[in-house]
């Protein structure tokens, strides 16, 4: 799978502690499987390759380390068993996980950040780390931060910028 972010976020987000609670769900819309990452867009990949339906994200949210990550997890399969199917895997749709999932985290009280919010974070830490004023060009190599979420375009696009390997 490529990589569709910026060069050296993988190792901003490692370096910093980051981690996130990620929904994937069928192009179909259900059931949604919940889980937790340090990084997404290489779990989905990871996913993937052994589901014989195409998955997409429908949200991950970025939070403050593993143990937050893992808490809201945990809540959200304690307070979910009877839609449980098995394992991470729930019949629901996903706005309903997600609305489920906002109300865990806003529970616990703490920040959370989307894709976008994050690289653009990330671009701030470069420019700093390079002495680069807020007009200048991203100092970011790979790409610049995105505008938009993997989640907020079709399924289609999502493909194109999460791109399986095909064997």
């Amino acid at each position: 799978m490529l990589d569709a972010r910026p060069f050296g976020f993988r190792e901003y987000i490692r370096s910093n502690g980051f981690h996130t609670v990620y929904l994937l769900t069928t192009v179909q819309g259900s059931p949604v499987k919940i889980g937790i990452s340090e990084d997404p867009v290489r779990r989905i990949g990871t996913i993937q390759s052994s589901h014989y339906e195409d998955l997409r994200f429908h949200r991950f949210w970025w939070l403050p380390g593993v143990a937050v990550a893992t808490r809201i997890e945990a809540a959200f399969k304690q307070n979910n068993v009877a839609e449980n199917i098995r394992g991470e895997w729930f019949d629901m749709t996903p706005g309903e996980a997600e609305r489920k999932i906002e109300a865990e985290i806003q529970k616990l009280g703490v920040w959370t950040l989307t894709q976008s919010q994050m690289e653009h974070l990330f671009d701030q830490w470069m420019r700093k780390k390079w002495g680069l004023p807020e007009h200048a060009q991203s100092p970011l190599s790979g790409r610049a931060p995105r505008k938009d979420e993997p989640w907020e375009r079709s399924a289609d696009n999502c493909q194109r910028a999460y791109p399986r390997k095909v064997s």
